[in-house]
């Protein structure tokens, strides 16, 4: 399944999801649920930040971050990272994190061939 297709299914299914960017690991937008190309790349690019500082915390085994939530009492950003991909998608206030997360991780297993 193409990523636009994935971002599709995933509001869909999570109607938690506000916003929502597909990218490659290098940061390339592969599909957003915006119009405006300056807030999808403002969000990728936000995803991109998170999991570079996450990342950069972790102390142990070198592994690498797969999967954050950055909560603020307004929303928040929820990123998942796949083998070739990252999903991210913003949320309101107080909504259920596994689940969120757990369908962004669908998202990337269906863009990346993993059903």
């Amino acid at each position: 399944m193409d990523a636009a297709e994935a971002l599709v299914d995933l509001t869909d299914v999570s109607t938690q999801v506000r916003e929502a960017v597909v990218l490659e690991q290098n940061g390339a937008i592969l599909a957003s649920t915006l119009d405006d190309e300056t807030r999808a790349r403002r969000l990728a690019d936000a995803a991109g930040a998170a999991l570079e500082a996450a990342g950069a915390i972790r102390t142990s085994g070198g592994a690498r971050v797969t999967a954050l939530e950055a909560a603020t009492r307004s929303g928040s950003l929820f990123v998942a990272a796949g083998k070739e991909a990252v999903c991210a998608a913003t949320t309101g206030p107080d909504e259920p994190s596994g689940l969120v997360l757990y369908d962004l991780r669908a998202c990337l297993r269906s863009i990346e061939g993993d059903e």
